[in-house]
C-alpha cells in the first residue's frame, strides 16, 4: 500500500490494480486504510492551518496589500501541494520564540515563493506582506519600506496622515511603527512575510546597511518570515532561525509526486498525452518527478507545455532532464541557427532583458541595443511564449519570466559575449519609475 501511495496514484487507479490481484475483502481493507490516511493528512493540514492562524488576531481587518502582491499570491498558490513540514517548522518557531527572523533558504525553482504566498493566504492577509521580484521591478528597499509602513499605518490605524519625508531612507521609521503596532496586537503576533531577499539590489541602499534595512532589534511579538537563496546577505543576526529546505529531500520528493498526481488528475490533456505514450500514470509520475530534480518551477513549465500540446511529438525520454536542460532547450529555440542574420541582435536583446531591473518596453530595448523598433519587434514577436508580458502605460512591457532563467542566462557564454553595457540604462529606468515616467 505504501508503494502505491508513493507512486502518486489516485484511489480509482489503486482500486483497479488491487481488483486484479486481491480478494474483495482485501480490496475493501486496503481502500479503507487509504481513505483513513487521506483523512489523516487532511486533518493534519487543517490542524497546522488552525495552529498558524491562532497566532494572529482573526477578528482584525486584513492588511491592505498591493495589487502586485495579491497577483503573485494567487499565481503561486494555484495547485499548491504539500510543504506541511515547512509550515510545522514555522509554527514551532512562532511558538518557541518571543520574536525573530525565520529564514527559508533554498535554491531557485524549488517553490520558496509558493510557500511564502501560502503563508500569506493561511494568515488571511493579516500579516505584512511583501514580494520582491526582479520580473516586476520590485528590487529596492524603498519599495519595501513604503509597502510595509503603509500596511502598518492603515491596518493598525496609526496616527500618520502621510509618511514622513525621510521614512524611506532607512529603517528608523519602520522600527517606530513596529513598536506602535506590536502594542496593538493584544497578545497575538505581528507577522511579516517577505519573499526573495536575494532579488534586492543592494547597490541602491546605503553602504554597510543590511538588506531592506531590516530592524536589528525587534519588539516582542514581532516576527519576520523571509525567503532567500542560500547565499550570504547582510541580515540581522539576533533571534534568527535558518530553515534549509534543501536538507529535506525525501519530503520534497513526496510533495513533487503529490503535485504531479494532482495536476494529472485535473488535466484531460495530460492524461491524453500519457495514454498516447502507452504509459501507466504511475510511470509518468515517477519519471517526471525524477527529471524535475525536485524543482517545482520545472514541473509547472513542463506540465503547462504538455497541456498546450507543445510536446505532442516527444516521448517521455525526450522531456528535459532538470531545469538547466529545460532552459538550454528554450535558449536554443530563442537563438535559432548560427547563420540567422538576427543572431547578434537576439543575443543583445536577451542580454539586455536579463539585466533589466524591471519590465521594459520595446522602445527601451531598441534604445539599449541601438537598433530600430521594427527589428526589435520582429525578435520579441517570435519570443512571445518565452517572455513575461504585461500591459503598462498603454504598451507591452517585457521581462524574464523567472529569476532562475535569468540566472541561467547570466551564466551562458553566448549571452555574456554580447558585451552590452546597460548599467546606465538600468539606473535611468529606476529613476524613471520613481518619477512615474514611462520606460
Amino acid at each position: 500500500m505504501t508503494e502505491l501511495k508513493d507512486l502518486g496514484l489516485q484511489n480509482r487507479e489503486i482500486l483497479d490494480k488491487l481488483e486484479a490481484v486481491a480478494t474483495g475483502q482485501q480490496v475493501c481493507q486496503v481502500m479503507a486504510k487509504l481513505e483513513s490516511i487521506e483523512i489523516s493528512i487532511d486533518d493534519k493540514l487543517a490542524q497546522v492551518r488552525e495552529l498558524l492562524q491562532g497566532f494572529i488576531d482573526a477578528s482584525a481587518p486584513r492588511l491592505p496589500i498591493s495589487l502586485t502582491s495579491e497577483t503573485i499570491i494567487q499565481d503561486r498558490i494555484k495547485d499548491f501541494t504539500g510543504r506541511l513540514f515547512v509550515f510545522e517548522a514555522i509554527a514551532e518557531f512562532l511558538r518557541k520564540n518571543t520574536k525573530g527572523y525565520f529564514v527559508l533558504e533554498a535554491e531557485p525553482g524549488v517553490g520558496k515563493s509558493a510557500i511564502m504566498a501560502k503563508c500569506a493566504e493561511i494568515f488571511q492577509r493579516r500579516c505584512v506582506t511583501h514580494f520582491n521580484s526582479r520580473s516586476d521591478g520590485i528590487i529596492d528597499a524603498k519599495t519595501f519600506l513604503e509597502n510595509a509602513c503603509t500596511q502598518l499605518i492603515q491596518g493598525f490605524k496609526l496616527n500618520y496622515p502621510q509618511l514622513p519625508e525621510n521614512a524611506l531612507e532607512n529603517g528608523n521609521f519602520l522600527g517606530r511603527l513596529l513598536g506602535e503596532a506590536s502594542a496593538k496586537v493584544r497578545g497575538k503576533k505581528l507577522i511579516f512575510v517577505v519573499d526573495a531577499l536575494d532579488e534586492i539590489d543592494l547597490s541602491l541602499q546605503r553602504s554597510g546597511s543590511n538588506v531592506l534595512y531590516l530592524p536589528e532589534v525587534l519588539p516582542d511579538n514581532v516576527y519576520f518570515i523571509v525567503s532567500k537563496r542560500p547565499e550570504f546577505l547582510p541580515m540581522p543576526a539576533a533571534n534568527r532561525t535558518i530553515f534549509d529546505l534543501m536538507q529535506y529531500d525525501a519530503e520534497s520528493l513526496e510533495d513533487v509526486k503529490a503535485y504531479l498526481a494532482k495536476r494529472t488528475e485535473k488535466s484531460k490533456s495530460i492524461q491524453t498525452w500519457i495514454n498516447s505514450q502507452n504509459l501507466q500514470r504511475e510511470q509518468f509520475v515517477t519519471a517526471v518527478a525524477q527529471k524535475s530534480e525536485k524543482k517545482f518551477i520545472y514541473l509547472r513549465y513542463v506540465l503547462d507545455e504538455i497541456e498546450s500540446c507543445t510536446y505532442n511529438d516527444m516521448n517521455l525520454n525526450d522531456l528535459p532532464q532538470g531545469l538547466q536542460e529545460y532552459y538550454q532547450k528554450h535558449w536554443e529555440q530563442m537563438i535559432g541557427r548560427e547563420d540567422d542574420p538576427l543572431l547578434e541582435l537576439k543575443v543583445n536583446i536577451i542580454y539586455v532583458l536579463s539585466k533589466a531591473h524591471e519590465p521594459v518596453s520595446r522602445r527601451w530595448v531598441a534604445k539599449s541595443v541601438r537598433e530600430t523598433d521594427f527589428k526589435v519587434q520582429q525578435v520579441l514577436k517570435k519570443w512571445e511564449s518565452f517572455l513575461r508580458q504585461q500591459q503598462a502605460g498603454g504598451e507591452i512591457r517585457y521581462s524574464i519570466y523567472h529569476n532562475s532563467f535569468r540566472l541561467f542566462l547570466e551564466q551562458d557564454e553566448t549571452v555574456q559575449s554580447a558585451g552590452v553595457n546597460v548599467e546606465e540604462l538600468n539606473r535611468q529606468s529606476i529613476n524613471n519609475r520613481l518619477d512615474g515616467a514611462p520606460i
